[in-house]
């Protein structure tokens, strides 16, 4: 297991520092590291709208895929549904907002929101290509 964790408070461009860090971690693991980018950056743009920012993402990389965690400040752990969606099939009634969990939900193997000591964590697992 390779573990590393990246401090994005303060950053001026986190999403951008995560995925340079994402990009170091798994060169290795082609077959998902463009979800793993896509999924941190929705990630981390959720907890820069939703709860003043990202402090810090969580890289794990396993033989079997990889967990993202993303950690912020706001405690709420409601305010992320257990299964986002958007069923409206109007244009006009689509909903401006949870398209980022959508993708999260539709690219990671399973996501998870844990409340933390300062904060809540909100986990990303991806598993290897074709196991999802």
């Amino acid at each position: 297991m390779k573990h590393r964790d990246i401090v994005l408070e303060g950053r001026e461009a986190p999403q951008r520092t995560a995925r340079v860090e994402l990009a170091d971690m798994l060169s290795t693991d082609g077959s998902r590291a463009d979800d793993a980018m896509v999924v941190a950056s929705e990630l981390i743009a959720n907890a820069i709208r939703h709860a003043g920012g990202a402090v810090l993402m969580r890289i794990e990389v396993y033989e079997f895929g990889s967990a993202l965690g993303v950690v912020d400040r706001a405690p709420d752990t409601r305010a992320l549904p257990a299964s986002p969606s958007n069923s409206s099939t109007e244009f006009a009634d689509l909903a401006t907002n949870g398209r980022g969990l959508f993708l999260v939900h539709t690219l990671a193997s399973t996501w998870t929101v844990e409340q933390i000591t300062d904060g809540k964590i909100v986990i990303a697992v991806l598993t290897g290509a074709g196991s999802r």
